[in-house]
């Protein structure tokens, strides 16, 4: 554990109180590399799945919520109050095993941080399908949260236009037998999903993108296995004003690890692919003018995409 991390840790408990509100009103957080970082004015929020109730103002863990959709709307309504919400950034604790919710807002301007853990997994879970629908809804960030499926045929995360800036770090994806995707992206540009693991067999793939803007989108550094059909898919109608990026991830499917329908959209980098079927157009469709040093195995033989011409 990094000192930063120990320190953050010390004054979230308020053992060393003098070091919170460095900056603003706002307190600490930490980064994915456990860096302690001074937030910008905003206000933070408490949930609890044991012991809030949403009859609390969320203020504290002493007064948390119960739910994450109390939270969101506490959260959005302080955004959207007056000027001094309009350029913060909120952030919302949770803690708990599994909260049991389909989340239909997304805290806007929001770091959302899982604190909690569920059985041997350090993180907290929340079981459900996940449809925001909040119009202006810009740049939720999601960190060390288990995105747990029901057992039913849907995504887990679906975005469309209404959304812009969604993150995922160092989050869990987990699949039941009928979940079809793991992250479902239509016209919603600045995605990024960093250094999360995607796992159980997901029916069409762990990440798709429909047709409108993917603009600035990054997928990297995440783990994604146990066989899903297919890998990162990128529909046809796929647009791109900023080239995103698809770099350093480990996928393995039984299908084409990636599908790149729509060209010149990615750039795709530095990837270790696996697939159960023959290397070639079965298990792959890269725009090989927006590629480099990928190491990819078939169910036949290993290769290097673009292929490195003999000397």
């Amino acid at each position: 554990m990094s000192l930063d991390k120990v320190l953050y840790d010390f004054a979230r408990r308020g053992v060393m109180p003098w070091m919170k509100g460095i900056t603003g009103s706002g307190p600490l957080s930490v980064d994915s590399k456990g860096r302690m970082i001074a937030m910008h004015m905003g206000k933070t929020y408490y949930v609890s799945d044991n012991f809030g109730l949403d009859t609390n103002d969320g203020s504290s863990w002493d007064k948390a919520f119960k739910t994450i959709a109390a939270a969101v709307t506490a959260s959005n309504a302080s955004i959207a109050a007056n000027s001094k919400g309009w350029d913060a950034r909120n952030i919302i604790y949770i803690s708990g095993a599994t909260f049991v919710e389909d989340l239909v807002a997304f805290p806007n301007k929001c770091d959302m941080i899982g604190v909690g853990s569920y059985d041997a997994n350090t993180q907290p879970g929340i079981t459900g399908n996940h449809v925001p629908v909040n119009a202006g809804n810009y740049g939720t960030r999601f960190i060390n949260v288990r995105f747990q499926a029901p057992a039913d045929a849907a995504p887990i995360v679906t975005l469309a236009s209404s959304s812009s800036g969604v993150q995922f770090i160092e989050c869990t994806f987990h699949a039941t037998a009928t979940t079809t995707i793991g992250i479902q992206a239509t016209a919603s540009p600045f995605l990024k999903v960093i250094d999360c693991r995607f796992e159980g067999a997901f029916v069409t793939s762990y990440i798709t993108f429909g047709t409108g803007e993917a603009g600035a989108t990054e997928i990297i550094g995440n783990i994604m296995q146990d066989g899903a059909a297919g890998g990162i898919i990128i529909g046809a109608g796929t647009t791109a004003s900023w080239r995103g990026m698809i770099r350093g991830n480990f996928i393995q499917c039984a299908g084409k690890f990636i599908d790149t329908q729509a060209t010149s959209v990615f750039n795709v980098v530095g990837n270790d692919c696996i697939s159960a079927a023959a290397l070639g157009s079965s298990s792959y469709v890269i725009d090989l003018t927006y590629a480099v040093g990928n190491r990819v195995t078939g169910n036949d033989v290993s290769a290097t995409i673009p292929v490195i011409p003999a000397s």
